[in-house]
């Protein structure tokens, strides 16, 4: 995939991006993190293409960032959930007319999935979360992930997304964290 090609981050995407960063930056989180691995390596799991000493524990991190990323679109001003109001996605931010009887969806800003156990990219078994964002009616589709190679990533994700008939024109941000860099790389892609 030409990444020179593809959109910058706009300001919606750079607010998300900021925040998944500044995430990785809480050394108190690496503490848990780090308990996690030493549980699971002793136990003699082994997780996704991604493992290794600084892998993503789901369950903790993806607590932390849904939790970030509901806070963030408050802030802008939206109804934000994140997976506890048992959404088809992690994260929905929802502009709402509160006007009237009953409160409207006027425009849904963003929805956004974590998917940290992608593994196999060559024969990526479940396209699940991503098959979630294509038939969202979203301004911004965000996929959260872990692996060791996020070219492959993007590259396999944007093949998906193209083959598909109804996606035409829309936006995505496709996040992958890569433990060996310990930071997420992204890509913004448009249909």
């Amino acid at each position: 995939m030409d990444m020179k090609s593809q959109p910058e981050p706009d300001e919606i995407e750079r607010k998300i991006i900021a925040t998944l960063s500044s995430v990785l930056q809480e050394d108190a989180l690496w503490a848990d993190n780090r308990s996690y691995l030493t549980r699971m390596i002793g136990r003699g799991k082994s997780g996704s293409d991604a493992s290794g000493e600084n892998a993503i524990d789901e369950d903790v991190w993806k607590r932390i960032f849904v939790t970030r990323l509901a806070a963030a679109g408050r802030l802008l001003r939206y109804t934000s959930d994140g997976s506890d109001r048992n959404w088809m996605y992690d994260v929905i931010w929802r502009d709402l007319n509160t006007s009237g009887d009953w409160w409207v969806t006027k425009s849904v800003p963003l929805v956004l999935c974590c998917d940290f156990y992608v593994s196999n990219f060559s024969g990526y078994s479940s396209f699940e979360n991503l098959d979630k964002l294509m038939v969202a009616r979203a301004e911004h589709r965000v996929l959260i992930c872990q692996h060791k190679y996020s070219g492959n990533v993007f590259d396999r994700f944007t093949s998906y997304v193209k083959q598909s008939e109804i996606t035409k024109r829309d936006r995505y941000l496709f996040l992958c964290y890569v433990p060996a860099d310990k930071k997420f790389h992204s890509c913004v892609f448009v249909a």
